[in-house]
C-alpha cells in the first residue's frame, strides 16, 4: 500500500462525496445529537455583500425532543444590502384535558410555537456564532415541565 486510501468498489460515486462543492464549501458547525437539518445553504465562498444568499431561508434545523426550531433567512433575496435574520421558536407540548403533556403526539409546528429569540445581522461570522450558541443552548433547554 501506498498510503492512498482505497475505497470498496460499490462505494462508486460516493469515494469521494466529501470533495462535492455542495459538501466542501459548507461552513463547519457544531451540532448536537437530537438535531435534524433540513436545510443548509451557509457556504463559505458565498458573501452577503454580492447578493450570493437567496431562497427565503438558508439554514432550518429541528429539534423534536426539545421542541425548538431554528431558522435562518436571508431578507430580501439575493439583495447585497440584505441581512440575515435568525429565529428560535419554541413548540409546546400539547396537553389533554387534564393539563397533561401528550408526549406521544407527533411533533408538529404550528400557530402555538412561541418566538424565544431573534437575531439580524450582516456579518456571516456573528451569525454562525449566535447558530451555535442557540443550537447548544436549545440542546439543553427545558421550557415545560410534564
Amino acid at each position: 500500500m501506498d498510503g492512498t486510501p482505497t475505497f470498496r468498489k460499490s462505494a462508486g460515486v460516493f469515494a469521494n462525496c466529501e470533495k462535492a462543492p455542495d459538501y466542501a464549501e459548507l461552513v463547519p458547525l457544531r451540532i448536537p445529537a437530537g438535531w435534524q437539518i433540513g436545510w443548509n445553504q451557509l457556504h463559505r465562498d458565498k458573501r452577503v455583500e454580492d447578493g450570493d444568499f437567496g431562497g427565503s431561508s438558508v439554514f432550518y434545523a429541528t429539534n423534536e425532543g426539545r421542541r425548538f426550531v431554528i431558522d435562518v433567512e436571508f431578507r430580501p433575496e439575493h439583495d447585497p444590502a440584505g441581512h440575515f435574520e435568525l429565529t428560535v421558536h419554541y413548540q409546546p407540548w400539547p396537553r389533554d384535558a387534564r393539563g397533561r403533556r401528550q408526549s406521544n403526539l407527533p411533533f408538529a409546528f404550528g400557530a402555538e410555537a412561541q418566538l424565544m429569540h431573534s437575531f439580524e445581522t450582516r456579518s456571516c461570522t456573528e451569525l454562525i456564532e449566535q447558530l451555535e450558541t442557540w443550537i447548544a443552548r436549545c440542546s439543553i433547554w427545558m421550557v415545560e415541565g410534564n
